[in-house]
């Protein structure tokens, strides 16, 4: 009866995230009563499956996301771009590709938001379609954000369950890791992205750097010291993240460093609370961290009442064992799911299927881990309710009279994706399978 339950309960949450209702954090408070008052799970049980440590880094990086948005630098990073480039193709595929480098740091939605008006200030001056613009920088943003492990709440919730450092992103064991495995195919989605894109934009150079900044206006209010400020933090809890499992700190201990001493820093000694209390108060997102509760309560029931190991045992029995077709049935599988539902509670739902595989493979359950997030974020891509920063950018686009439509995001992220799924696919298995 009790497994039963936790697969109407996992259809119920698949079903009302794609609907869109009722808000999340109510769809994870259902999951975690429904299972207490069935008695299919204890308070015990609950409290232990909760990942308290990744909500802890899920806080600390939201509230940094914002510190580093009222900071200026992404902003500054823009200006500089538009001041510089002036070739159309050029500065097309540079604000894409940089909001997917940005990505690596900040929240998904954040970066959308932050190049919006850039975007539309763009469009009002030149030729170059704001609509394949935008919906470039949404796509590029949701590649990015595995590349390390504090892009986004799936990495961040992969590197807690098989406690890996920030530097096991890059390289793990000797070999190329998430960042290599999304950074090089975003590359490549990107370029192949602005190729079509640009063939709608007028071919002529333009002055974007004289119609909208001078050199003396670049830096016109921003606040330098703010930015390094921020940037010194930055570096202090990625330098932690890197170091945690030599000196043994949990996540939630690198993150509130990182917060803690740059708001100490703007209190003490710049008198500013103002930014403070915006940081907490626009990044305490506890309706997120109530949802992601629930995800790993039900991931926990998942587990309980072995239901990812039959999950293990019906994809070993139809592979015999093979590491090369479970790995590939595991990306493809997960860019199916995430092209129509959030990856986050997919990813944590499919970690203990993860952990039962690489018991029967007798395998490094990373190898795995690796085939799951990489399909987890490739497929987000695809269709704007994959993922929430599509979902944004199609908001902000209607907004400003541009109607998108389904059909309509899918024929312009298609090539994008393509591109990403097929050369992520292909450097998985040069560097993780041979």
């Amino acid at each position: 009866m009790y497994e039963l339950l936790v697969l109407i309960l996992l259809f119920l949450m698949i079903t009302l995230i794609i609907l869109g209702k009722p808000e999340r954090h109510l769809i994870g408070l259902i999951i975690i009563l429904t299972l207490l008052f069935s008695k299919a799970l204890s308070i015990e049980e609950t409290i232990t499956y909760i990942n308290w440590d990744v909500l802890g880094l899920i806080l600390g990086m939201s509230i940094f996301s914002v510190f580093l948005e009222i900071s200026g630098i992404a902003e500054l990073v823009a200006r500089i771009l538009i001041y510089k480039i002036q070739n159309p193709f050029l500065l097309f595929f540079t604000l894409i590709f940089s909001s997917g480098i940005i990505s690596i740091v900040l929240e998904n939605v954040t970066v959308v938001l932050l190049f919006a008006p850039i975007v539309f200030q763009i469009g009002k001056l030149t030729r170059i379609d704001v609509t394949g613009l935008m919906i470039g920088v949404a796509l590029a943003s949701n590649m990015a954000g595995s590349a390390t492990m504090i892009g986004d709440p799936p990495a961040i919730i992969t590197a807690g369950h098989f406690n890996l450092s920030f530097m096991d992103f890059i390289i793990y064991r000797g070999k190329p890791s998430m960042f290599f495995i999304t950074l090089i195919p975003m590359i490549l989605s990107c370029l192949t992205y602005t190729y079509i894109e640009h063939r709608k934009i007028e071919k002529r150079k333009i002055l974007l750097g004289e119609i909208v900044f001078s050199r003396e206006k670049l830096f016109f209010g921003i606040d330098k010291l703010f930015i390094y400020e921020t940037l010194l933090f930055l570096a202090i809890k990625i330098t932690l993240l890197s170091i945690r499992d030599i000196i043994h700190i949990p996540l939630t201990i690198a993150a509130l460093v990182g917060v803690g001493g740059l708001a100490i820093t703007r209190i003490v000694i710049h008198k500013d609370l103002r930014s403070v209390r915006k940081a907490v108060k626009q990044g305490f997102e506890w309706k997120l961290l109530v949802f992601l509760a629930g995800v790993f309560t039900l991931s926990g029931a998942f587990a309980k009442y072995g239901l990812a190991e039959k999950f293990a045992e019906t994809l070993l029995s139809y592979t015999s064992n093979n590491i090369f077709l479970i790995t590939t049935i595991l990306i493809w599988f997960s860019v199916a799911v995430s092209a129509v539902m959030d990856n986050t509670p997919y990813v944590v739902t499919m970690l203990p299927v993860i952990d039962r595989l690489a018991v029967h493979l007798d395998i490094n359950p990373v190898t795995l881990a690796w085939a799951l997030l990489l399909g987890a974020t490739l497929g987000g891509g695809i269709t704007y309710i994959g993922a929430s920063a599509n979902l944004v950018a199609v908001r902000l686009l209607e907004k400003q009279g541009n109607k998108i439509s389904f059909a309509y995001f899918v024929k312009k992220s298609l090539p994008f994706n393509l591109v990403n799924i097929f050369s992520g696919w292909l450097l998985f298995i040069i560097f993780w399978l041979t």
